[in-house]
């Protein structure tokens, strides 16, 4: 499709097309931008608040934002930015990223774009499909090697996890960008690999109950996944509604960002393919 040169502003300089813009290695829209100086805006009163109370106000200003998946799914690989539509990783990855940067000196979209290339990319550079962190569990350690969280699943009162990663490796024609590319399969299978090198730690379902007090407001929690070779299936912002402990999500099932309303313990032990939770906390 033939792209018409505008001028976006000073910021970003030239770029491409009113309906995507494309700067570098990232893509992106108008809207984005016009969603990002929004909670800017909203978040400016509060940046010296704690993380975890800036990334719930950042969550529930999304809420009703519809449930998409497969948006990162582009060719070629480029940072995708995307503040209109969301599924679970990238809903609490975009509430994060916007909640780091409005604790900056000057907050510019072009250092939110740079907060997601940190957070979504290995080493935060973007080279080819399989540069992207595709399981949870290394975006956990990236980002704590980072100084941005630790996960506290065994301070939660959690158990030894035996944790195995091979589900994308053994699986490519599930993924389009696998299916005909052994070499990129060779690199996420080195990715695997290493990922087993590392102790992990969880919450048993039947153990939640007795820990859920130990589970704050803003805490990331990853439901872990029981499909072999997969680690973690669904991810979101542990919500305390008075007494009752729920969730806030990009939900498959709404097809929208929503405050879950069936309790955490309830909904994790009446839901199929998780077996437990990882708990993850912002600094």
């Amino acid at each position: 499709m033939k792209r018409t040169i505008i001028l976006l502003t000073a910021l970003f300089g030239l770029v491409f097309s009113a309906a995507a813009y494309e700067k570098g290695d990232a893509r992106f829209t108008q809207k984005d931008i016009d969603n990002f100086n929004e909670v800017m805006t909203l978040l400016a009163p509060d940046r010296d608040k704690p993380m975890s109370e800036l990334v719930i106000k950042v969550a529930k200003h999304f809420l009703g934002t519809p449930y998409v998946s497969n948006t990162l799914e582009l060719e070629p690989e480029r940072l995708t930015v995307n503040t209109r539509e969301t599924d679970c990783i990238l809903f609490v990855e975009m509430c994060l990223a916007m909640s780091l940067t409005a604790k900056e000196e000057h907050p510019t979209f072009e250092k939110y774009v740079d907060n997601l290339r940190q957070l979504r990319y290995r080493n935060g550079k973007v080279d080819g499909y399989a540069s992207r962190i595709h399981y949870t569990s290394e975006w956990i350690i990236q980002g704590t090697v980072r100084g941005l969280f630790d996960e506290v699943s065994r301070q939660c009162g959690g158990s030894p996890l035996d944790q195995k990663f091979n589900f994308m490796s053994t699986h490519p024609a599930s993924y389009k960008q696998l299916k005909d590319s052994p070499k990129t399969v060779e690199k996420i299978k080195a990715v695997e690999q290493n990922l087993e090198s590392w102790d992990y730690w969880y919450i048993p379902k039947a153990e939640l109950p007795k820990c859920i007090q130990n589970i704050k407001t803003g805490d990331i929690i990853g439901f872990n996944s029981a499909t072999p070779g997969l680690d973690i299936a669904h991810v979101a912002y542990a919500y305390w509604e008075g007494n009752t402990l729920t969730f806030i999500h990009a939900s498959y099932s709404e097809k929208k960002v929503v405050i879950n309303k069936t309790p955490l313990v309830e909904y994790t032990n009446g839901i199929k393919g998780h077996n437990g939770l990882r708990v993850v906390r912002l600094k």
